[in-house]
């Protein structure tokens, strides 16, 4: 469930913001179902219609606050962009981050980014094949690649044996870009042989990134 409180802070072109908390409350739901119905439908076919239905609200109430679905997505966009940014921030501050392995740190890495790219693969979804006439619409979605880049980067470096250079810096961000590349292309065309439900995807990639790395 996206935080309501996000929806107050959150601006973008097309929404038209509310302070009221009937209002908030009902674009919660509209997010949360958006993110229900992507799962099984493209960018294309996400129904204003349906999703009003099983919000029951109306069309009319939907217009209201956003001036169509390209500004719903983004609005939907900026949300999970930063509920994931203020979830990273916490958990490469817990407990929970493998401090003491690279291996450990990677797997963790990979573990999430696998688990985060399932609960969202419909937005990952439709916002590639969006990216494909309108590059600025991936903006936000590229900006959360960095933002977790940004907070892995010193532990990982801490983790090597020797000491790192800028070279070393390029392979941990480009490990990142594999990592990346390889589950944006499990959502849009799911090649095989593996994808984002087998239990070994994790693992692989971290394995990949560890190599590279080193």
């Amino acid at each position: 469930m996206l935080d309501e409180q996000l929806i107050t802070e959150v601006k973008v072109a097309g929404f038209r913001p509310t302070q009221q908390q009937r209002s908030r409350a009902l674009v919660v739901r509209l997010m949360n179902e958006g993110l229900a119905l992507l799962r099984d439908h493209d960018f294309e076919s996400l129904s204003i219609e349906t999703l009003c239905q099983r919000c029951d609200a109306t069309v009319g109430s939907f217009y209201a606050r956003f001036e169509g679905k390209e500004a719903f997505v983004d609005v939907l966009q900026r949300l999970v962009v930063e509920e994931s940014r203020r979830k990273l921030a916490d958990a490469y501050a817990s407990e929970r981050l493998p401090r003491d392995s690279l291996e450990d740190l990677l797997g963790w890495i990979s573990k999430s980014g696998v688990a985060w790219t399932r609960k969202y693969e419909g937005l990952v979804r439709a916002s590639l094949r969006r990216a494909s006439s309108d590059r600025r619409s991936w903006t936000p979605m590229r900006e959360l690649g960095r933002i977790q880049v940004a907070e892995a980067l010193p532990h990982i470096l801490r983790l090597l044996p020797s000491r790192p250079g800028s070279e070393t810096e390029d392979r941990i961000r480009f490990a990142f870009q594999m990592m990346y590349g390889a589950l944006n292309n499990m959502v849009l065309i799911d090649p095989g042989p593996y994808s984002l439900r087998d239990a070994a995807t994790p693992r692989l990639l971290a394995a990949a990134m560890g190599r590279l790395i080193a």
